[in-house]
This record gives structure tokens, C-alpha cells and sequence, in this order.
């Protein structure tokens, strides 16, 4: 009985230890900046590129998939107040059946633990104001992609945002809700990046 009792007092003291030496959700959320970023650098913005297209071989097997090409540049600052990081990004897309580049960005904020268990953290991108989750955006477990979840996002030409006939609300479907995009050379983003002074670079691996 002895023995049994110092079996369990050892099993929770090294349950308490693990439970101890777990990383707390600020050291989660600090991997994901330094995985998505591929620094731990923060004192300029910092941006990284993703992209993907898709030939006509996997349109053919998605035929209810209207995203041609997509390109996502994320990017990180930190906030003036609490030093914390906010996410945004700006995102270009073809679709297979509407002609010209659409855009569009947001301004996301910071990023979370994607469930009570925190096993993952994603950045929501999301204005509250109607339902459905936006744009979630995901690190890949390899930090070489990141898979982009669309529920519904606003678009618009990129060279005519002016023109309100051409915008639309992009929704996401069957073959249109989960995209992983692969780390490309931030230059691939150039026309995404709106303050080049600010951007540390971000190249893939």
C-alpha cells in the first residue's frame, strides 16, 4: 500500500511539473509570430508572402472552386499601447470566372488561441458585423504555408476600387472554404506592400 501511495505521489508531482513546464498562451502566440515571420524581430513591421495557383487539372477535379490564383501578404506591427502585436493583411485574387485582379484587406488585430485547449493560434479577420468568421488564417504545422479559411470577404477591382458595380461580397463554399498558400519571396508581394520603409523581409526557407 505504501508503495502504491508513493506511485501516485510521484505520477501527480510529475503531472504537476509537466502542467508547469506547458507554454503559457503569450509564449504560443510568440511562436506563431517568429514561425509566420521567420524573425524575432518586431521593432519594424514585419510582412511575409504566401501564394498559390491552380491549373486547369485541379479546376477541372473543383469545379465549384472560382479562385484561380491568390495571393496573401500578412503583416505584423506593434501596437504603441500594450506592445502587443496587430495582424493585417492585403490579398489579392483571379477568379475563373470574373476578368481582372480583386483585393482586398483588413485590418485584423491581434491573434488567438483557437480553442480552449489552445493548440493553435490563428488570426481572425472579421468586422462584427455580420455573421460567419471572415478570413482565419493558420500557420501550417511546417511554417512553409499558411491555409487561409474563407467565409465571406468583401472584393474589389484592384485597379478600380472606385467602382462600387465591381464590388462583391466573396463567399466561401465546398471548394472555396480552405486555401494553403506557400511561402513565396516577399518580391512577389511588391504590389501588395504599401510602405516598403517599414516591411523587414521576410524570405522563405
Amino acid at each position: 500500500m505504501r508503495r502504491i501511495r508513493l506511485f501516485i505521489a510521484a505520477f501527480v508531482g510529475l503531472f504537476a511539473s509537466g502542467a508547469l513546464a506547458a507554454p503559457s498562451e503569450e509564449a504560443k502566440l510568440d511562436d506563431f509570430a517568429q514561425r509566420m515571420f521567420v524573425t524575432t524581430s518586431f521593432d519594424q513591421k514585419a510582412s511575409a508572402c504566401f501564394m498559390r495557383s491552380y491549373d486547369a487539372a485541379h479546376l477541372a477535379r473543383h469545379r465549384r472552386q472560382t479562385v484561380r490564383s491568390m495571393k496573401m501578404l500578412v503583416s505584423a506591427e506593434k501596437l504603441t499601447d500594450d506592445g502587443q502585436l496587430s495582424y493585417s493583411y492585403e490579398l489579392d485574387v483571379r477568379f475563373r470566372n470574373r476578368r481582372g485582379d480583386y483585393a482586398s484587406r483588413f485590418q485584423c488585430g491581434r491573434a488567438h488561441l483557437a480553442d480552449l485547449k489552445g493548440t493553435r493560434v490563428q488570426v481572425r479577420c472579421h468586422d462584427g458585423c455580420e455573421g460567419g468568421d471572415g478570413v482565419v488564417i493558420a500557420l501550417a504545422p511546417d511554417s512553409k504555408a499558411i491555409l487561409v479559411k474563407v467565409d465571406s470577404v468583401s472584393v474589389w477591382l484592384a485597379d478600380k476600387p472606385e467602382d462600387m458595380d465591381a464590388h462583391f461580397e466573396f463567399q466561401g463554399g465546398p471548394d472555396n472554404h480552405v486555401f494553403r498558400l506557400e511561402r513565396v519571396d516577399l518580391a512577389q508581394c511588391k504590389p501588395l506592400i504599401r510602405d516598403g520603409s517599414e516591411v523587414a523581409a521576410s524570405r522563405p526557407e
